[in-house]
């Protein structure tokens, strides 16, 4: 062949030429702020809020359970307990879940307002139970709104707080 072996690649046996190596290495090259895109932030939100809502649910459904274990035998109660592990679980997953999937989004901004997340969030627990009459979209749109008020306002405390925790006075 008329290529020279200096040129091909040791591991590869290919010619690097034809690698395309110009350009940046990094996953955000072009964008000024560097987030992830949509699919992979509700990826994760949707996926976390269903794993903390079933293993809570799960624990509610453990304590309900072991209070009222129906049945003589031991396989029978165990059976109770399991019953209502199952039972829980599920439904409290599957409303954080969904919940997290309409909070994505409504709040789905390039940039961070935390106006715009307590109208998501009251307009996700408005949208989550609108099925339940006036009086229970009104309760979850204001449950909605005063934990996301209390998020925001924990956060701007903690930042507050923040470089007490992480400069102390004896490093410097």
């Amino acid at each position: 062949s008329s290529t020279n072996k200096a040129l091909l690649s040791p591991y590869m046996n290919i010619d690097p030429r034809y690698l395309h190596q110009d350009g940046s290495e990094f996953i955000f090259a072009g964008e000024p702020i560097k987030r992830r895109s949509w699919g992979e932030r509700m990826f994760s939100n949707v996926g976390s809020s269903y794993m903390i809502g079933i293993t809570t649910g799960g624990a509610w459904g453990l304590v309900e359970g072991l209070r009222n274990p129906y049945g003589n035998t031991a396989k029978l109660r165990i059976n109770s307990i399991l019953n209502s592990c199952t039972r829980r679980g599920p439904f409290v997953g599957n409303g954080l879940g969904c919940l997290e999937t309409i909070l994505g989004k409504i709040a789905d901004k390039d940039e961070y307002n935390p106006y715009c997340s307590v109208g998501a969030a009251v307009l996700t627990g408005a949208v989550f139970k609108s099925t339940g009459g006036i009086r229970a979209t009104a309760l979850a749109a204001a449950i909605g709104g005063a934990l996301a008020i209390t998020y925001h306002f924990g956060q701007i405390v903690w930042q507050k707080e923040k470089p007490a925790f992480s400069t102390p006075n004896w490093s410097s």
